[in-house]
């Protein structure tokens, strides 16, 4: 008996002790990231099994099951239940508040000595110094999760799970399983595939609990699942398009001219997308009034954000205004030519005697800046969600600039459902009244930032214009939960997301490079993806340090594109 069926064998016992059921298959054990069992969250994961009717609880952790965030919703899922089974026997097994202690400053101590964090090791990071009693590091957005991932102990399990949903939906625009199921979103064990079981998962298959890093065969801090393969299945296109429409409104395109830009658009790494263009109209008898209500709720807050900082804003909007005003009137400079007829310049009259030349006239022409126009796509995918107001003021202040420079501009939203790339227009270039309409802007589901470049290009070429300029506001992190797309039988398993989806969004914009679009990014992230940024829109890209910044960091970028032009 090897090493590794040891620990799994202790990893059961230590279940089964908590559970009181020897006969129990757990879904879950846990590792220190030596390889041995880790008896805390073992016994924890026992007790719950007494503590909860697990089979419902299993039903959300299922569908975490091939999300691109499921790592994340499952862990931060532990967590939250960790604390209710703590809290619920602590005093019939008085040694679990050392046993938990002691685990959490594991935790943190491995924390600590690395360097880089993403979103999920600061998550747990922070959750296990609040059990220490220090004083973590976290950001707003962080402390409203933690403080909301502190389910009452007075809840029972549909409480809980209901909790959990709530929560998934606020902070990452989750759907909820009701949809899920409704969209087909949740996998489905198909035929043989659901027969198998594996008494040992795969290095890839394992995952961290403890921050130990990434996963593999040695254990480690590993979170074992025993779930099935399955097939993944296709959302329903019919509950898709409606939930769709009801969230985000009916489409602006003609069916027949919606299937020719999707039959156009996705194909190669985007084969099996879908696309829906809107102007956000709502259909006559709408659905989904959760999520309606929880956008118009933040629409009123991008507004009151807006007016609360009206002097500054107006401020901004004129600085911006002017520069570009400035670098227009520069192109528009007259400039003389020699030409047939004009102005006789008797220092040339000569040359037409002797030389028989026929361009002894000087005509003044003032130059033309051409047919300018500008759209601006903002990032709408919940990974922004933290700043809302903030991109929707930005995008509002680029597009009331170039307003009142009077050039033509688009101000279009994107973010990604069930596979359904979804394309908000705010405002259309001949709507110069309609600004406003850009604090509808709301953050929701995943960004395919690839398939966004590529539908806006088609949406671009529908309308004529010589000088075309893209202005993405981004923060550069793609991440879909629509897999990279395979030949053969078997759908591959590479999500898009990290390098892949980086390589495909900066390939879409290249191509719009060589249809003569200049691109340019306003970055919204943070340090870990800066790199990214750097890779899709290289030199131009520019990062707002401060809101005083915001007119001249990103009104010298789209001068000095403009002059380019």
């Amino acid at each position: 008996m090897d090493r590794r069926e040891v620990e799994s064998r202790r990893a059961n016992n230590q279940i089964w002790n908590g559970a009181g059921d020897y006969g129990l298959r757990p879904q879950f054990q846990v590792y220190g990231k030596d390889g041995r069992a880790a008896l805390y969250f073992n016994t924890v994961i026992g007790l719950l099994y007494r503590t909860y009717d697990y089979k419902k609880l299993s039903a959300l952790f299922y569908s975490f099951r091939e999300q691109v965030n499921g790592e994340l919703y499952t862990d931060l899922f532990w967590l939250g239940l960790e604390r209710c089974v703590y809290l619920k026997h602590r005093e019939e097994r008085p040694v679990l508040e050392k046993l938990r202690r002691d685990y959490a400053r594991q935790m943190v101590e491995k924390a600590r000595a690395k360097a880089d964090r993403d979103t999920l090791e600061s998550l747990r990071t922070a959750w296990f110094c609040r059990i220490l009693g220090e004083e973590p590091e976290e950001s707003a957005w962080e402390t409203g999760l933690l403080d909301r991932l502190e389910f009452s102990v007075e809840l029972d399990t549909d409480g809980v799970r209901q909790q959990m949903e709530d929560l998934l939906y606020e902070y990452f625009r989750r759907p909820r399983r009701s949809v899920l199921d409704e969209l087909g979103g949740s996998r489905v064990n198909k035929g043989f595939f659901a027969t198998w079981h594996v008494k040992h998962t795969s290095g890839d298959a394992l995952r961290r609990l403890d921050m130990a890093g990434g996963a593999g065969r040695s254990g480690g801090g590993l979170l074992q699942k025993r779930f099935a393969p399955f097939w993944q299945t296709k959302t329903k296109e019919a509950a898709l398009r409606e939930y769709i429409t009801n969230c985000f409104g009916v489409s602006m395109l003609p069916e027949a001219k919606r299937i020719e830009a999707e039959k156009l658009l996705c194909t190669g790494g985007h084969r099996h997308c879908r696309l829906h263009f809107t102007k956000g109209l709502p259909p006559e008898n709408p659905g989904a009034a959760r999520e309606r209500a929880a956008f118009q709720a933040q629409r009123e807050r991008n507004r009151a954000y807006f007016q609360n900082h009206l002097v500054q804003n107006r401020l901004l909007i004129q600085k911006l205004a002017q520069g570009l005003q400035n670098t227009i009137l520069l192109q528009m400079d007259v400039s003389e030519h020699r030409t047939q007829a004009g102005v006789l310049q008797p220092s040339l009259a000569w040359r037409s005697g002797s030389l028989g030349e026929r361009n002894i006239f000087l005509q003044r022409q003032q130059n033309e800046p051409g047919q300018l126009s500008v759209d601006i796509l903002l990032d709408a995918s919940a990974s922004q969600s933290g700043q809302q107001e903030k991109v929707a003021v930005q995008g509002y202040l680029i597009a009331a600039a170039l307003t009142r420079c009077q050039i033509p501009v688009r101000v279009a939203g994107f973010c990604s459902v069930s596979g359904c790339t979804v394309l908000r227009v705010f405002r259309d270039y001949q709507e110069t009244d309609r600004n406003e309409m850009i604090f509808d802007y709301v953050s929701a589901g995943w960004n395919r930032d690839g398939l966004a470049l590529r539908a806006m290009r088609w949406l671009m070429a529908q309308s004529s214009g010589d000088r075309r300029l893209l202005i993405v506001l981004t923060d550069a992190s793609p991440n879909d939960d629509q897999k990279f797309p395979t030949s053969g039988f078997l759908r591959s398993s590479r999500d898009y997301r990290g390098k892949a989806a980086v390589e495909d969004t900066a390939a879409e914009a290249a191509a719009l490079r060589r249809q003569g679009v200049t691109v340019l990014c306003v970055f919204t992230g943070g340090d870990r993806e800066l790199p990214a940024a750097r890779m899709i829109y290289g030199r131009d890209m520019v990062r707002v340090p401060a809101v005083g910044w915001f007119a001249d960091t990103v009104g010298k970028l789209i001068q000095s594109r403009l002059a380019e032009l």
